[in-house]
This record gives structure tokens, sequence and C-alpha cells, in this order.
């Protein structure tokens, strides 16, 4: 199990630099998700760069839309995805 530390999103590339309690950092690339389903309501860079980390650090969150992805989850796909 993962915490998170740390987040600094980027609203240009709608990607977050998240970095883990045993000092792993991931770019979590959300590029591609921002034509779908409810990651449409943060297209506004502004409303990207309200990514909070979510509780004791297990997950990144939007509270205002109720969009949440898991430190785990995150961290297990785009760090093979940077392996690749």
């Amino acid at each position: 199990m993962f915490y998170i530390k740390t987040i600094e999103p980027n609203s240009e590339s709608y990607s977050i630099s998240i970095t883990y309690d045993d000092n792993v950092t991931i770019i979590a690339d959300f590029g591609r998700l921002m034509e779908q389903g409810v990651m449409t309501q943060l297209k506004d860079p502004t409303m990207f760069a309200q990514v909070q980390v979510g509780s004791h650090g297990r997950s990144i969150v939007w509270p205002v839309h109720d969009i949440d992805f898991c430190a785990d989850g995150l961290r297990l796909k785009f760090i093979q995805s940077k392996a690749a």
C-alpha cells in the first residue's frame, strides 16, 4: 500500500506529478481522458488544477466534481507506462 506525499498538477498537459511516501515519483497523464465521461468537467485548466491529495494520501481528488483516483491504481498504471 502506497501513500501520496505531494502532487503537482500541470494544467497545460493535463498531467500530475505524484510523489509517494517511498519517494517514487510518477507522472500521471490524464490528457486522453479529458474527452471522456466526467473528466470533461476538468478540461478547464483552472478546474484541473484544483486536484488535491485525498483522505490519508490514498487518492487524488477533485472534490467539487466528486472525481477521485486511487493512489495504488495510479502508481500501477503509470509506473508501468514509464517502463515501456
